[in-house]
């Protein structure tokens, strides 16, 4: 009955509703919106990456 998330799953799903979110209320135009709402993503995927390496490097 539960969904069986990994951890990398559940971060990726919590920046593509995150970044919605915020494209939604963060600009004024459907244009804006998107462009704004991808780029929250992008970022959002970025820091996922980013942290997870210096994580891994920081328990080497």
């Amino acid at each position: 009955m539960f969904l069986k998330l990994s951890h990398l799953e559940a971060a990726l799903l919590f920046a593509v509703f995150t970044s919605i979110v915020m494209g939604i209320v963060g600009r004024d135009t459907d244009k804006e919106r998107l462009r704004y709402g991808l780029y929250c993503f992008g970022c959002f995927v970025a820091a996922i990456f980013g942290l997870s390496w210096l994580m891994y490097l920081g328990h080497r």
